[in-house]
């Protein structure tokens, strides 16, 4: 039964290897939207969205392996020389799973200055757009004053 316990640790642990490569290349993906000439917010949606999906799952996957681990933990312990192979391989993918944490980590940091100077030139954008269009109302309320004669008072009396 413990031999089973294991695969089922060792499947999980290379599953979420798995989802943490996808995410790895949604998170490139989200840096070459941000980065473009003009962003499609429709496609940074969509990225955002998939990303969320994948945090969801990644976190099921954790629930279940500690679920699991707490289970047959004294077991393992007891028995380390007869599970060697399964603890070295479990090791291994842990030291992955942890250097693509870190990946993702840098790349997030990344994305999060990148989106901080997308919003930035957004925000500046508009700002300018108002202004402009104030300038231009202003503009024509002034032209509409100069070829407008006010009324005038004609005295007729000699």
């Amino acid at each position: 039964m413990s031999d089973a316990y294991m695969s089922m640790m060792i499947a999980s642990q290379e599953k979420k290897l798995g989802l943490l490569e996808r995410a790895i290349e949604l998170d490139r993906e989200q840096e070459e939207i941000i980065t473009g000439e003009a962003p499609d917010m429709g496609a940074l949606d969509a990225n955002l969205n998939a990303k969320g999906a994948l945090v969801d799952e990644l976190n099921k996957l954790d629930d279940g392996f500690e679920t699991l681990y707490a289970k047959v933990r004294e077991e393992f312990i007891a028995n380390k020389d007869q599970h060697k192979e399964e603890i070295r391989r479990l090791q291994e993918l842990i030291r992955l799973i942890t250097a693509k944490t870190a990946e993702i980590e840098a790349i997030e940091a990344r994305s999060k200055i990148n989106f901080e100077n997308f919003m930035k030139k957004r925000r500046n954008a508009v700002r300018e757009a108002r202004s402009s269009v104030r300038a231009a109302s202003v503009y024509a309320g002034n032209m509409r004053k100069v070829n407008r004669i006010d009324s005038m008072f004609v005295d007729n009396k000699k």
